[in-house]
This record gives structure tokens, sequence and C-alpha cells, in this order.
């Protein structure tokens, strides 16, 4: 880790002693300086969904292929401009999504793989938020379409993965 950004100073200080890291700090209106100064290999962007595609196409034009969490892009024209980034630019993004390696998921993933359910022809997919996280999830931008993409993009993102994964 060479660089941690964010818009918020106080939760920058916070993140570089709860990671454990000497790495240098920066506002998020010096994200070029910190790419300038760090030269990192990755950036790894995992700010609000909404603005995932400024970091991303602006990491890129700096010369700096991208980690990105899920969604990469909250709609079709973001996606649009990461992928034109990418062309343009020769860097590539990679999108993390964690869900794919939870335990629960990987122990899907084995049986779907065993054959033992036979061939899968329709899936039917829910996921319920307990009280504990659902209860403060939308009280957080997570409840703002213009921030999360709505909930078929921030929290479907998962279930699309997953199904593709195990297909």
């Amino acid at each position: 880790m060479v660089g941690l950004c964010d818009i918020n100073p106080k939760r920058l200080e916070t993140a570089k002693k709860f990671i454990n890291t000497n790495a240098k700090t920066y506002i998020a209106a010096d994200f070029d300086k910190m790419i300038k100064e760090t030269k990192p290999d990755y950036v790894i962007v995992t700010t609000t969904d909404s603005f995932h595609v400024d970091y991303i196409v602006r990491s890129m034009e700096l010369g700096v292929n991208v980690i990105s969490e899920k969604p990469i892009a909250t709609e079709a024209e973001q996606c649009q401009r990461i992928t034109d980034a990418e062309k343009r630019t020769g860097k590539r993004v990679t999108v993390g999504f964690n869900m794919r390696f939870m335990s629960g998921s990987l122990e899907m993933k084995k049986i779907i793989e065993s054959g033992i359910l036979g061939k899968i022809l329709s899936v039917d997919f829910h996921e319920y938020l307990d009280t504990t996280h659902g209860a403060s999830y939308f009280r957080r931008w997570h409840g703002k379409t213009k921030y999360s993409g709505s909930l078929l993009v921030h929290k479907a993102s998962h279930h699309f993965d997953l199904v593709s994964v195990w297909s």
C-alpha cells in the first residue's frame, strides 16, 4: 500500500491505523498528485458506487491498472466510458466480487459442479437482509438510487455474478 485517498481526512487517518500502514494520505482533490507521487501498480477503487467511473477512468489515464469493487458502475454510459478508457489507454479494470468467495457460495459451487443436482435449468435467487445489516443499509447512501444505481445494481450484481460463476 503506497497511498490512501479519501474526501474525509479523519477517515483517512482512521483507515491508516486500522490497516496498519505507513502509506501517505491524500485528500480526494489530490488524487492525481497521489498517483504521480506514489506510482502505484494498481489503484483499488472503493468509493460510493456512482463515483467508481471517475476514479477508474482517471487512474487508467494516468497509466495505472485498476481493481474496483462491484458494481463497476451504476449506469450504462459509465460502463461505456470505462470501456473507452481501457481501449484508449491499454490499461485494464478488474472487478472484485467478494460474495463469490464466501463459504456458502463456495459450497454451492461444489454442489453444482458435483452434478448431484442434475442439470440446472432455472434459478430463483433471493437474499434477505437481516435486521442488523438491512436496518442500516437503506439509511446510508445505498438507499439512494443516484449513488447506488438502485438495489438491483448494488445488491443484485452479487446474484448475477454468482449465477455466472456457478454455471
